[in-house]
């Protein structure tokens, strides 16, 4: 188990974010075996940053997409038929989150959709989270996109159905 150093929470040792507060957790990264003469000097550790993107962020994100989106489906739609319109907007969130984990909207303010050791979800995670997760999270007076605001993780209830964060992709410093 990996402790994290603001909390205190222990994690799974695969865990790249603090499941309690968000924090990003040290990955120590052990130095190839070399033989010296000397003792070899301490490496500091390698860190991964990153802290769980709210609410608002996400908000702001998820508006540039409905621009984006709401323009080219309309067009489709209008000049070819609704239903194509459709698909291509299900299409543009399940395959840019599934293969970058991004859409241009989370790409331009800076958040990542990640699994819980930190890497872009899968096409089939991609799937449940945009087309199950989100039609629930949508039918339920949109509760389940609400839910962000008050999670300790910053997850909606389609991240939560697909085990996904939102994290920042901007670093400090």
């Amino acid at each position: 188990m990996t402790e994290c150093s603001i909390c205190g929470e222990s994690n799974p040792p695969e865990a790249r974010f603090c499941a309690s507060c968000g924090a990003s957790l040290a990955v120590t990264v052990e130095p190839p075996p070399v033989a010296e003469v000397e003792p070899a000097a301490e490496l500091p550790p390698a860190v991964l940053v990153g802290q769980y993107a709210g609410f608002w962020i996400r908000l702001g994100a998820a508006a540039i997409d409905a621009v984006l989106v709401g323009a080219v489906s309309s067009f489709l739609g209008f000049v070819f038929w609704f239903p194509i319109g459709f698909v291509v907007v299900l299409l543009y969130y399940w395959l840019m989150t599934g293969i970058k984990g991004q859409t241009v909207g989370k790409m331009l303010v800076g958040i990542k959709v990640v699994n819980a050791q930190g890497d872009t979800p899968d096409l089939g995670y991609a799937a449940l989270r945009e087309i199950l997760g989100k039609i629930l999270s949508a039918i339920a007076l949109y509760i389940g996109f609400i839910w962000i605001a008050f999670d300790a993780d910053k997850q909606g209830w389609h991240d939560k159905i697909a085990g996904t964060y939102v994290v920042s992709t901007r670093t400090e410093g």
